[in-house]
């Protein structure tokens, strides 16, 4: 049944990378092309407009432009993040929402079952204390039959999506199991590899 789930976790992830990656490709290539279209109005524009001009006026003129396509290239860049901001935004709501449908399954429950007797022996039995979402309580009974000297359930705020933590009360060893967690990892990996980091 461990398999199973980290099976389907894995088609999960493999679906959200694959979703970034082809969302990546698009804005890239759009990116691409409108940054050769407006640079070549642009040069046009100072061609047409400044032809007949004395060598002076043509390289103040050409001072001119450049200032001119450096801010249009800033405002670029700026449209850029915005329009990256918003890809990365709609990806990971969407994978958000996955989630939330997810934790609605049998599956997410085997899941924190099966979480909850590694973080068992990880820590040996020991005197834990497991942290859940609001949503997610209605398991403690079953999370806290798994440790032999008992556990303590307590609700945590900053879990959004589910999962578990687990401290070990005497070690102050930590267990992170959440999918918040997961998610945050896959968010970082998504910028890291997708290209969409603006470069200067």
């Amino acid at each position: 049944m461990e398999e199973i789930n980290s099976k389907k976790t894995e088609a999960f992830l493999t679906a959200i990378k694959t979703l970034a990656d082809e969302e990546c490709k698009s804005i890239d290539e759009e990116t691409d092309r409108l940054r050769v279209e407006r640079l070549r109005a642009l040069q046009k524009e100072a061609e047409d407009r400044y032809k007949s001009y004395t060598e002076y006026e043509t390289a103040r003129i050409k001072a001119d432009c450049n200032s001119a396509v450096s801010e249009c290239e800033e405002r670029s860049r700026k449209e850029l993040t915005d329009l990256r901001a918003e890809l990365c935004k709609k990806v990971f709501d969407a994978a958000g929402e996955k989630i939330n449908e997810y934790t609605k399954t049998d599956s997410y429950r085997e899941k924190l079952v099966s979480s909850a007797k590694e973080i068992a022996e990880a820590f040996d039995g020991g005197d834990v204390e497991l942290f859940l979402r609001k949503e997610d309580l209605v398991f403690s009974d079953d999370l806290k039959a798994i440790f032999k000297n008992g556990c303590v359930v307590t609700e945590s705020d900053d879990i959004v999506y589910g999962g578990l933590r687990a401290a070990d009360r005497k070690t102050h060893c930590l267990a992170d199991d959440t999918l918040d967690t997961k998610l945050k990892e896959q968010k970082e990996w998504f910028l890291e590899h997708s290209g969409l980091s603006i470069e200067e």
